[in-house]
Parts: structure tokens; sequence; C-alpha cells
């Protein structure tokens, strides 16, 4: 079985992590809706996968992100993607252990990916008084792994070189390495509002060709920028620790699904 169809929820609050390079500013909110309205949303598409992910952290509180998950658990016994820049404690992880545990059960997964992509930088993107350390989120991944989980590291978004060192990426994986699965990483995307946020102009990049990672989770328009050389450098750092690294996540979501 492959995974290809994913649909998305999300909670409807503006994220409180406030990421300078988040685009998710733009998405509209008609309103704030219940757990049981969220779940209730998606009872009539079809999809293999549900992406806790889109206009929030959804795990910015993890109780709530918790409890999410376990009312799409009940109601679909679906695959579950989260994504999230925070950390669990030993009690939230462990509801977390039983909803994956019972997702297992029934051959289906919940995967779960934290999102660094800077060290010292963080700033740069980051709001650092709100946001969990790097090193609080990689010993995060460490933690997931003594679970039984087979974390994902998010390396999202990737800046040019004179912006956030790319370094700081490939020192992220050095110290991530015994803890994932694998690697997803994905350029920065710029409008006029996060380059506001950024404080930067639109000139202090160059651009490529809009990119399909985002599809289906973003309402505005987004420019793509150019972090070839970059990305090339992660993906040799990935290949000499042989650990599998993806463009798109739906793909190293079939990845991870088909280990034991």
């Amino acid at each position: 079985m492959s995974i290809t169809k994913r649909v998305f929820v999300s909670f409807d609050e503006y994220c409180p992590y406030q990421c300078r390079h988040c685009f998710t500013y733009e998405i509209k909110r008609d309103k704030i809706r219940t757990i049981e309205e969220i779940v209730n949303s998606i009872k009539d598409e079809t999809f293999d996968v549900v992406y806790v992910s889109q206009k929030n952290d959804n795990f910015a509180d993890p109780q709530n992100g918790i409890n999410l998950c376990k009312e799409l658990f009940q109601n679909y016994k679906c695959n579950l993607f989260v994504i999230t820049r925070n950390v669990l404690n030993l009690n939230q992880l462990m509801e977390l252990e039983s909803i994956k545990n019972g997702l297992s059960e029934i051959n289906k997964r919940l995967f779960f990916a934290v999102s660094i992509n800077a060290l010292e930088s963080r700033e740069i993107c980051e709001e650092v008084t709100l946001v969990p350390s790097p090193m609080e989120r990689i010993d995060f991944l460490r933690r997931l792994s003594d679970k039984g989980f087979k974390p994902i590291l998010m390396l999202r978004p990737i800046f040019p070189n004179n912006i956030i060192p790319i370094n700081e990426c490939l020192k992220i994986i050095e110290y991530a390495k015994n803890y994932v699965a694998c690697v997803v990483y994905g350029g920065l995307g710029v409008n006029s509002d996060i380059l506001k946020r950024l404080g930067m102009k639109a000139t202090d990049f160059s651009y490529i060709k809009n990119q399909e990672y985002l599809q289906g989770a973003i309402e505005c328009e987004i420019n793509f920028v150019d972090v070839t050389k970059e990305i090339k450098q992660i993906q040799e750092k990935c290949r000499s620790l042989n650990i599998p690294y993806f463009e798109h996540s739906m793909p190293a979501l079939n990845y991870l699904y088909s280990l034991p």
C-alpha cells in the first residue's frame, strides 16, 4: 500500500510562535472551530493520511494537539502526520505513544516530524523566547526514537548560506543522526509579507520555479528562493551518514511506511 492522498487539518488560531518565515499568516480564518468541528470537516474527503499541519503549529499546546490526534484516530483510523517545533513532556509523549500503538495494530502509522532549520542564527526567523531551542528539539527527537517512533527531521526552511550558514543545517543533521529515520528539506519561500517580517527585500534573493511541496497547504502566492547549492550540501551530508533524505514529505512517509 502507498500513501498518495492527503488532507490537512489545523486549529484556526494564529500560531503563537510567530516565526517570521511562516506563510500561515496569509491563510484565511473564518471562525475558530472546536476539535469536533475540525475532525468533521474532512468526513467527506478521500485520503490516506491526515496532515496535522497547516494554519498553526498544532502542538504549540501539546495537549490540544494530542486531543486532536485522538479524535482523528477514533473517527478515521488513518495514518497521521504531525509537524511541530515544540517538545513534549513525558506524560504527553506517553499519550502520543498510545495513539501510535493503536494505529500500528491496524497497520497504520503516526508519523512525527520536528522542525529545526538553524542553530546560532535562529533568531533570524524564530522568536527565540517562544520556541524551544534547537538542542531541546534534538533531544526530543531522541526521546521520540526511544519510544519507538521513527522521527523525521524537518529541515525547513533552508536559507541562503549568507543569511543562515548552511553549516548550521549540517550540524543539526550531525547532532540528530542517531535519532531520525530520515530528513525532509525545503527552501525558503517568500512574499511581500514574509519579506517584511524578515526585514529583507525581494532583491536580496534569487529565485527558482515554484515548488509543489506546499501544494494544498498554502493559499497565497509564494516565490521560492534559490538554495540549490545549500540543498546539495545537505544531500551530501545525509549520504555520508547513510540517512535517507527527501525534498517532499509524501515520499518520506511512504519510505517510513515500508519499514518494519
